[in-house]
């Protein structure tokens, strides 16, 4: 019981932050944060929060929010999304370390789904595999976990899949932050 309550004081926690920067937003601009925090503190807050927002799918808005105000402030998004993407990509490495270790001891239910997995990629040449998962992490906003545990536990091999996660989260990072900068531009918002 006390997991519990700690978890919803957590949950509690978060929110309350993420209120209290919603409201932060509506009287001082990214422009004044960012020239508060300076430039190369930008950068290293968010390989912080990238690196915290990669460990966990419900601590990822965290690093989207820094990521949004640290763009629309005017820092460099090759900058923004190089020092992200290698933050995220720490944490989802923890991340795919442990899952890996715990699909080994999953329910025969969840190894026969993963062995389907398997054999349907077997048929397919290992550049598309590896196009489609680079696909996954750089283009949708969807948690990495899915994509490179399922690859960990069919066998992929793991230097591939750390350096698909890695150029993914970069291109992410890259994408994101272009869209952000040039999209709040377009819409005068």
């Amino acid at each position: 019981m006390k997991k519990n309550k700690r978890n919803i004081l957590a949950f509690l926690i978060f929110i309350g932050l993420l209120v209290l920067w919603i409201f932060m937003f509506k009287y001082i601009n990214p422009q004044a944060i960012v020239a508060k925090l300076g430039a190369t503190n930008g950068y290293n807050i968010l390989f912080l929060l990238g690196m915290i927002g990669g460990a966990s799918t419900f601590t990822a808005p965290s690093y989207f929010i820094a990521l949004t105000t640290l763009s629309i402030g005017g820092l460099n998004p090759f900058l923004l999304g190089l020092a992200g993407g290698l933050g995220i990509t720490i944490g989802d490495t923890i991340i795919f370390f442990i899952g890996l270790s715990a699909g080994k001891k999953a329910p025969d239910k969840f190894k026969e789904r993963v062995q389907k997995l398997e054999k349907r990629l077997e048929k397919k040449p290992k550049w598309v595999v590896n196009l489609i998962l680079y696909s996954y992490i750089g283009f949708t906003p969807l948690p990495n976990e899915i994509a490179t545990i399922s690859m960990g536990l069919i066998g992929h091999k793991k230097r591939i899949i750390l350096f698909i996660l890695l150029l993914g989260n970069i291109t992410s990072g890259i994408l994101g932050s272009i869209l952000i900068r040039y999209g709040v531009n377009l819409f005068n918002i």
